[in-house]
């Protein structure tokens, strides 16, 4: 693992506390001044680490930044998640895509990096997300943008209707974490009261010769900022992504 990322999962562990310089490099095992240099580059990536003289240094608890450190820690939480250990070598947390379906499709057929099924890429912002019939998907910095990789032998059930199934998953986790009563719409969006809060499109790779399928990637777009506004509930993205690959884990 990167020093960054190390350092992010120290931080992250220890939300609220101060931890020295020291400890931070004991912990991560390198120099104090690779921690400072690391300390200093991410808070021009705008996390919220504070620095106090001998004291250390503190991710402020209001810290809202997706982070693959900060989605294992929520996955880890919950000790009833068996796999939670095995999702480590599959989550990709990315500064910015042009469309994280579409960074799905260039690594299953043009990378030698072997995504496996579950896969999760991770986007903070989109330049080029892709909506239902080709349309644009507005994916500015501050939502959730991922996307899931699905082999179809390893689908639960046969039957399974999978963009209904992950908008259900979704609504559920929406439910559950912010408290709200959520509305699944005809192109399977998600929306609470008047707003659409969340969008699903599902992709079929296949082969043109015998029309079956190789892979499926289910696309999620959330807007946190519309759910961040209308409730008091502290719920940071992390760990929001963290609960939907639980839900999905579970149902597909």
């Amino acid at each position: 693992m990167p020093t960054r990322d190390k350092i992010i999962q120290e931080l992250e562990k220890n939300k609220g506390v101060f931890i020295s310089g020291e400890e931070l490099a004991k912990r991560c095992n390198v120099s104090r001044n690779a921690v400072w240099k690391n300390i200093n580059e991410l808070k021009k990536n705008g996390y919220s680490i504070r620095s106090v003289n001998n004291r250390g240094y503190m991710l402020e608890k209001e810290s809202d930044i997706i982070s693959k450190s900060g989605v294992i820690l929520y996955l880890l939480k919950d000790p009833l998640y068996e796999t939670a250990k095995d999702n480590t070598e599959r989550i990709f947390v990315y500064e910015e895509l042009d469309s994280t379906n579409t960074e799905a499709k260039r690594n299953l057929f043009f990378s030698d990096r072997h995504m496996i099924n579950k896969t999760v890429i991770i986007a903070k912002k989109q330049t080029a997300g892709i909506g239902h019939r080709g349309s644009d998907f507005a994916s500015p910095d501050g939502g959730i943008y991922l996307s899931m990789i699905l082999e179809p032998d390893k689908i639960k059930s046969k039957d399974i209707r999978i963009t209904e199934t992950v908008a259900l998953a979704v609504s559920r986790v929406i439910e559950r974490l912010f408290k709200v009563k959520t509305e699944k719409r005809e192109d399977d969006s998600i929306y609470f009261g008047d707003g659409k809060i969340a969008g699903i499109l599902t992709e079929g790779i296949s082969d043109l010769e015998t029309g079956i399928y190789s892979n499926y990637i289910i696309g999620i777009g959330i807007r946190m900022d519309l759910l961040q506004r209308q409730n008091s509930y502290d719920i940071k993205k992390n760990e929001v992504i963290a609960e939907i690959i639980k839900e999905l884990d579970k149902q597909i």
